[in-house]
């Protein structure tokens, strides 16, 4: 408990009350926005108790919970609004909720890992109407008030918003984030055509992989062929296949960088090419993406080379962090603004809106040029 009290200071000293301004259009440094609300301190809950399942013993605050305090402090300071909150940690052996009065429950599930059944037993019977359910996956408990922030959500904005021409498509995903199943079956729910799927792995080269793909290995025989009937040495240039026009492409941006270059390099052509990046690390987007130029993608702004808040560490620039950062921001919106019916909040992780007791996130589709990121 001492070691989390330190960590908490160093959030808090560390904090800083100003955060960049918006404007209604959305550029690369326009995508974040504090709400202007006055906000009802007296309806806001004043007892917090934060759930989370400790995979790690060593890591003593998620990024999760550490995003959560960020944002509270900054509020401390701009409304006077300091809840009390509550850590309650589940391990395997541990899994009792103590029986504190709490005004509400915040389930944090952020992890690539399935909830584990002494997760689920401790917070099955939590009251509904007292609980807010946030996880970066599905909502396996049932919880009426959640917040999803899904990489689903990227998937689907990214196979929307490729043309009607672009019909025959390749999927690739990668040996540590397999789901080109899922993206093809998408992709065929939206009359595409899948020409073929591969996954990539280290043990054959990109440019190998592409050029099965794109059959130049093909031309190159049959220019050895002609060569050998005709006796003498023919000079031509091998030809990729014509009839693929899209590339989707589901891993990890380091592997995007090196991915991307190897298509253009083989086929020497334009293709529309489509990124769902890996949320299984948080490599980010640097300002000039140069092997990336063309590609369009789809992402939390956090990921973004973006003007974020100057309280928020190098270190502290994570997906988990993010969705920490905003499950406060909709405590405040949900519980104390008087009216949030119409309005879309820009968050760390997206555009977000509240209808009831459900929130909707919504992301960014941005393209690498060669001049940056455009915001589409």
């Amino acid at each position: 408990m001492k070691n989390i009290c330190i960590i908490l200071i160093i959030l808090l000293v560390s904090a800083c009350s100003s955060i960049p301004k918006s404007n209604e259009s959305e550029s690369i440094n326009t995508l974040i926005q504090k709400p202007k609300f006055n906000y009802k301190i007296k309806s806001l809950p004043q007892t917090i108790r934060i759930i989370f399942y400790q995979y790690d013993e060593k890591i003593l605050l998620p990024q999760v919970i550490q995003g959560f305090f960020a944002n509270s402090y900054f509020y401390n300071s701009k409304i006077s609004y300091r809840p009390k909150i509550i850590l309650s940690a589940i391990k395997y052996t541990h899994c009792k909720i103590e029986e504190n009065k709490v005004d509400l429950n915040i389930i944090f599930h952020v992890s690539n890992q399935p909830m584990d059944k002494s997760y689920k037993d401790c917070i099955q019977n939590l009251p509904q109407a007292k609980t807010l359910f946030v996880s970066n996956n599905l909502n396996e408990m049932g919880f009426e008030n959640t917040f999803i922030v899904s990489r689903e959500e990227e998937k689907y904005r990214l196979i929307q918003h490729i043309s009607e021409s672009s019909s025959r498509v390749v999927v690739i995903d990668s040996k540590n984030n397999i789901d080109k199943n899922s993206i093809v079956n998408l992709l065929k729910d939206n009359k595409k055509e899948i020409v073929t799927s591969k996954t990539f792995n280290n043990e054959t080269t990109s440019q190998t992989m592409f050029s099965k793909i794109l059959l130049v290995d093909r031309s190159k025989e049959r220019i050895r062929k002609l060569s050998r009937r005709l006796s003498k040495k023919v000079s031509a240039t091998s030809r990729s296949r014509e009839d693929i026009d899209t590339f989707f492409l589901s891993l990890d941006l380091k592997e995007a960088r090196n991915l991307k270059p190897a298509i253009d390099y083989i086929s020497e052509k334009d293709f529309d090419i489509f990124i769902l990046n890996s949320w299984n690390t948080n490599y980010k987007y640097r300002p000039l993406e140069k092997d990336l130029i063309g590609s369009i993608h789809s992402d939390m702004p956090i990921m973004m080379p973006i003007l974020m808040p100057n309280y928020i560490a190098q270190v502290n620039k994570t997906r988990e962090f993010a969705i920490g950062y905003d499950a406060f921001e909709i405590i405040l919106l949900k519980y104390g603004s008087i009216n949030s019916k119409n309005f879309i909040y820009r968050g760390l992780t997206g555009k977000i809106s509240l209808d009831q007791k459900k929130i909707n996130r919504s992301s960014y589709l941005f393209e690498i040029t060669d001049k940056g990121i455009k915001v589409l």
